[in-house]
């Protein structure tokens, strides 16, 4: 399947003006927000103006008259799919990465100035444990690292001070990430120093995934790192989604960026969890 990013996902359509020169009209605006959704399944008023160079203010009243018309949900600092929709939503894995860019990478950097050379480190699949492996790589420290993401191995592979081992298992379609059952039982032969670890949703300090396969091979992973380290931009910060992966509680650290909301942020230090917000790119 061919990979497009969010700018190609929102605004393609050879039909339509360039939503860079011509103000679109509100109807066409909404229909690009609308199909924002359906290949994200959730979204911050910041990513969306970042997507269709729109004001705040003009994005607001857009997702409110969406929210009329029952197409989506209206969050605090913007929009989810219709309840239903969105709890057991896939989003488009290819277009992941193009989410919150600088976030990723600021809260990737800082995940990778986190390692004591000489460690052992499981990198889950997703796009900001990804940006984790990149920033590891830069940083040019000799590390072992396991995974379970073809991407992320390639990347770290790229280094010669690290010392890759890939999970074998069934490779999930459409994406880079490998799951089942063999990834499960191989992770419970390893004792690693940190797991880097993403999540769809946190929300009110439960973590959680719309695939249950996906959250299965959370679950082990966090079982076989004495560190698991929890890296979300601050759009994760959303609705409850399908599968619960685990309590704040049984994480060490999350580490995020400065646009998490303060509410969630307390709930975190609340449960005793290390709290690491990434503010500068080195």
């Amino acid at each position: 399947m061919e990979k497009r990013g969010v700018m190609e996902l929102v605004a393609h359509n050879d039909n339509l003006p360039d939503a860079d020169s011509v103000p679109l009209l509100p109807a066409l605006r909404r229909q690009r927000i609308a199909e924002f959704l359906h290949h994200h399944g959730a979204v911050t008023l910041q990513q969306l103006a970042e997507a269709l160079h729109v004001s705040l203010s003009t994005l607001r009243r857009d997702l409110d008259a969406l929210a009329e018309e029952g197409v989506v949900e209206r969050t605090h600092g913007g929009a989810i799919l219709r309840h239903l929709q969105y709890s057991t939503f896939e989003p488009n894995i290819a277009a992941a990465r193009d989410l919150s860019p600088r976030e990723k990478r600021l809260v990737g950097a800082a995940a990778a100035e986190s390692l004591v050379p000489g460690q052992s480190v499981i990198f889950d699949s997703g796009s900001t444990v990804l940006e984790a492996a990149r920033a590891v790589v830069a940083r040019k420290i000799p590390i072992v690292a396991v995974t379970n993401d073809i991407e992320i191995a390639q990347v770290l592979n790229a280094s010669p001070l690290v010392q890759v081992h890939l999970f074998g298992g069934q490779l999930r379609p459409g994406s880079n990430t490998v799951v089942g059952e063999q990834v499960q039982n191989a992770a419970k032969r390893i004792c690693a120093d940190v797991l880097f670890f993403g999540a769809h949703a946190v929300t009110d300090n439960i973590v959680s995934e719309t695939s249950p396969e996906v959250a299965a091979v959370k679950r082990a992973l966090m079982r076989s790192a004495t560190s698991s380290r929890l890296l979300v931009d601050a759009s994760k910060f959303r609705p409850r989604v399908f599968m619960t992966v685990c309590d704040m509680s049984e994480i060490a650290e999350v580490i995020t960026d400065e646009g998490a909301p303060q509410e969630e942020l307390e709930r975190i230090r609340s449960a005793g969890v290390k709290l690491v917000i990434a503010k500068n790119l080195p």
